[in-house]
């Protein structure tokens, strides 16, 4: 007898009061932060729903990262600032100030830098807010970043390609992977072996590093904006307007192969999650619907909830129990998979 089935059950409904651009779960899921568009950064507690405003980025905030195991998350905004906070005692203070947005920033996955890019330029910080190096300036605006899982490399993508900074040992080192078009999306596979990308031009790309090949994937009828890997590493699902297909990198790769295609939405994709340390994965799209998806079970959504406006963030915890859905109106809604 198959298990059953896991559903999505609510938890919490908060209401936030702001546009929310970006979220980041404490490391215990005990407490979650979001960053909204009218620049406000409010800290929820899980347990009771309670909701503080820590602070404000004047014009708007833009992103959220949280150091992964630790008490320090980063917010940047469009005030041109990066500012460093303190979870025990939710003060921040302001590490990087430029004239452009810092619209991309990320934790390492062990914690210990924390990457700024601000236009064409990466800037790297350790865990203490200490700037620790600028790397060399991108041919063009800098769309995503990933850090390499259990390493000290960084990959950068935007127009042209990837390019993939060993930040340590120092010195730095670069190496470019050239791409014609723009890459929007940056993910690493678990086992930082494949770095993947959606393009602007409706195709998914994918540099196998240690090897230096390459490989791309047509057929998408927009521009691929979602991409992520399940835990495992064999699936990368990607999206693209109101369809989500799955690469099995599997057996001999997904070269030549058939992906999954799943249909459930009847709007345009604005969301999609991989579950951490799970098979699961969630879809979020301008119809209002969040869908729980598990393909090795079916090609059929397991559950599905109805948010009240367009779907604008999802996050799992780092456990991937619990599941934050904020829409364009500032409802968030805390979720528990249950059987």
């Amino acid at each position: 007898m198959s298990p059953p089935r896991l559903r999505l059950t609510r938890r919490a409904r908060v209401e936030l009061h702001d546009y929310p651009v970006d979220a980041a779960w404490s490391p215990d899921a005990a407490a979650l932060v979001l960053v909204g568009g009218e620049g406000s950064v409010q800290w929820i507690e899980v347990a009771t729903a309670a909701t503080q405003t820590l602070g404000a980025h004047a014009g708007g905030a833009l992103a959220i990262s949280w150091q992964s195991a630790g008490n320090r998350f980063a917010t940047s905004g469009q005030d041109g600032e990066v500012r460093l906070w303190d979870a025990r005692t939710r003060e921040a203070r302001v590490i990087h100030t430029a004239a452009e947005w810092s619209e991309r920033i990320a934790f390492a996955g062990h914690g210990k830098l924390l990457a700024v890019a601000t236009g064409r330029q990466i800037t790297v910080y350790d865990a203490d807010g200490a700037e620790q190096m600028r790397l060399g300036e991108h041919a063009g605006n800098i769309a995503a970043l990933a850090w390499k899982p259990k390493s000290s490399e960084l990959a950068a993508v935007g127009n042209g390609g990837a390019r993939v900074h060993r930040v340590q040992p120092v010195p730095a080192q670069s190496r470019d992977y050239p791409w014609k078009g723009a890459c929007l999306t940056a993910s690493f596979s678990p086992d930082g072996r494949v770095l993947a990308s959606g393009l602007q031009d409706g195709s998914v790309h994918f540099w196998y590093l240690a090897a230096g090949t390459q490989s791309e994937m047509k057929g998408y009828g927009s521009r691929v904006t979602c991409t992520g890997w399940s835990a495992s590493g064999r699936q990368l699902v990607t999206a693209a307007d109101d369809q989500i297909v799955i690469w099995d990198f599997g057996g001999r790769g997904p070269e030549g192969s058939e992906p999954l295609q799943l249909r459930g939405h009847t709007g345009r994709l604005t969301q999609l999650q991989c579950q951490p340390q799970g098979p699961h994965f969630v879809s979020g799209a301008r119809d209002r619907r969040l869908l729980l998806w598990q393909p090795a079970l079916s090609r059929e959504p397991l559950d599905a909830d109805l948010l009240d406006e367009e779907i604008a963030v999802l996050r799992w915890s780092n456990n991937g129990q619990l599941l934050a859905a904020a829409d364009r109106g500032g409802v968030l809604t805390i979720y528990a998979l249950t059987r």
